[in-house]
């Protein structure tokens, strides 16, 4: 009994990998390809820049665009990894003798954070950017 027990566990375990590593095959693959493909595209608009500008302003340009694109992606994964305090269980108080919190009356609702709207005028400003070249 005991050895058939183990034999399943054993033989999911097998096919647990066997998917876990087919999947990161996978995803590498598709990384590596859209990594090419996204190469390919800046040398077709750095092109297309020099030809319209020099090449020296192009690569300034398309440095300037990958650089605020990229911030604008470490703020998010920044904010999406800061720690919020875990809440506390019902019934739980922070201390012995402590005395329950008071919930504050309903009011207005607080003004958004200075990053929160920063970043929003920051992906509205290169929106605009893109849609403007286009039109």
């Amino acid at each position: 009994m005991l050895r058939l027990l183990l034999g399943l566990v054993g033989a999911e375990l097998r096919f647990a990998v066997r998917r876990a590593t087919t999947t990161a095959i996978l995803l590498a693959i598709g990384v590596l390809l859209i990594s090419v493909s996204l190469f390919a595209l800046l040398v077709a608009v750095f092109i297309l820049l020099a030809e319209r500008y020099d090449p020296a302003t192009s690569a300034l340009i398309i440095f300037g665009f990958t650089l605020v694109v990229g911030l604008i992606f470490l703020v998010v994964a920044l904010m999406r990894t800061r720690r919020r305090p875990a809440p506390l269980g019902y019934g739980a108080y922070p201390g012995l003798g402590a005395v329950p919190p008071v919930t504050p009356p309903p009011g207005p609702a607080p003004p958004p954070k200075a990053s929160t709207v920063l970043t929003i005028a920051a992906g509205a400003a290169l929106i605009g950017l893109i849609l403007g070249r286009r039109v």
